[in-house]
């Protein structure tokens, strides 16, 4: 029995080293191909193999077209391909993958297409009321929603997975929705690219809500503030992108933002602005005395733009650095309507209010980081739309507005060009609000 024991393990340990032999003499594989919207660049693609790869080599042997300048990241069998460079991408990427694992295997070439540009979103007016639609690569627009009377807010969630809005019917009270879907922004040949697969329409609240908020961040967490009629009756849930839902108990005094990496918000007080952790650590919050509210996050540089108000009506805008005291940029009596800022936080755009007799007129400025104005263009015969904002697309390197004009119904989408504020294109469909969907 001794020896028939120790041959038959002899022969299952035989076996094993056999069969990991096999597996160390076949070719490495891919994997995951996955954007990735936590990024330093201008996109990102997270790429998974079946073992750990020789990081220089497949740089050496792996080719982009059009050949974009880029770098690779990380070690082992996870690596991060990221886009860097400020010329516009203005179609998809042909992406070549080739190279050798550690024990220098060769993998098999494999190709995917892959398209980083974001998606415009509009609430569009139509017969009826309002409607959520995107925009096609053709420029054909797809309904995503019925049609309301009004649509109040549009938040797209961070990793492109779905739209959050407010709708109000005609008595002006609010539901909040949640669009799903799916993007088809990664495929193994071009033809399978497209437009992100619409999915359910969610309610996310019950009965009429006297004020619904949103927020989300770059990992699709999406935070949703609601009050009803009756005192004591406002909410706070935070909906994870994996489903789970978290309620939270946080005092504020007006509506919250989620940190765009995800673990924190920004919630304004009447003594100021904090950050607090999503999860009691028992740390005191770091807060920002005056008041200030958050204009617009920096998201790959954990920076954020302020504007704030003065008791002497003069408006300023802050650049707050992690560690540093906030940085003023501008002071001045004009009216802050919007500000912007690409990822890294080096460039900060603001709309400016200016009052030419009885008549207002809107100024788009370009600042750096230190506060030097670099360009400046007066919006004329245009206007930033009440209550919208400016988003500025790192992939097309471009400033989505929506913009008006008085004798005009309802507003426009218009694209700008970030580094020299020409106005790039004027769409002719009447809009509510324009906002850019990531790819996902």
């Amino acid at each position: 029995m001794t020896r028939r024991l120790t041959f038959a393990l002899l022969l299952g340990a035989s076996a094993v080293v056999i069969q990991q032999q096999l597996l160390l003499q076949r070719p490495p594989r891919l994997l995951d191909f996955r954007p990735q919207p936590l990024q330093s660049g201008r996109a990102a693609v997270d790429v998974r193999f079946s073992r750990a790869m020789h990081r220089n080599n497949l740089a050496a042997e792996s080719d982009l077209d059009p050949a974009l300048p880029h770098r690779w990241l990380g070690q082992g069998n996870r690596l991060r391909l990221i886009l860097e460079g400020e010329a516009p991408i203005d179609g998809p990427i042909a992406l070549a993958l080739a190279g050798r694992d550690q024990r220098m295997q060769p993998m098999i070439p494999q190709q995917r297409w892959w398209d980083p540009r974001p998606w415009l979103l509009v609430t569009r007016q139509v017969e009826g009321g309002e409607q959520l639609q995107l925009q096609d690569r053709q420029g054909q627009w797809h309904p995503l929603t019925p049609i309301w009377t009004s649509l109040q807010s549009l938040v797209p969630l961070g990793n492109g997975r779905g739209v959050a809005v407010v709708s109000s019917n005609s008595m002006g009270k609010e539901t909040i929705w949640l669009k799903r879907l799916s993007p088809r922004n990664v495929a193994s040949a071009h033809q399978r690219l497209g437009p992100p697969e619409p999915g359910a329409l969610e309610a996310l609240s019950e009965g009429n809500l006297l004020f619904g908020h949103i927020s989300s961040n770059l990992n699709g967490d999406l935070l949703v503030q609601t009050g009803g009629l009756k005192p004591g009756s406002e909410t706070l849930e935070l909906l994870l992108a994996n489903s789970d839902r978290q309620t939270l108990k946080l005092p504020s005094s007006g509506p919250m933002q989620l940190l765009p990496a995800g673990g924190g918000l920004v919630v304004p007080g009447y003594e100021g602005i904090s950050v607090r952790p999503i999860q009691d650590n028992g740390q005191i919050p770091q807060v920002l005395p005056g008041s200030r509210e958050l204009g617009a996050f920096c998201a790959t540089s954990g920076r954020a733009v302020l504007i704030r108000h003065w008791p002497d009506y003069r408006r300023s805008i802050e650049l707050v650095i992690p560690g540093l005291a906030p940085r003023q940029l501008h002071l001045g009596e004009q009216a802050v309507l919007a500000v912007s800022c690409n990822g890294a936080g080096e460039q900060i755009w603001a709309v400016l209010g200016i009052w030419q007799g009885r008549r207002s007129q809107h100024e788009l400025v370009q600042f750096d980081s230190e506060g030097t104005v670099l360009r400046r263009r007066n919006l004329d015969p245009w206007t930033l739309s009440p209550g919208t904002r400016v988003e500025h697309n790192p992939v097309g390197n471009a400033l989505l507005m929506t913009v008006t004009q008085p004798d005009l119904r309802g507003g426009r989408a218009a694209l700008i060009e970030a580094d020299t504020l020409h106005l790039r294109k004027v769409m002719d469909e009447p809009i509510k609000e324009a906002r850019w969907l990531p790819s996902g």
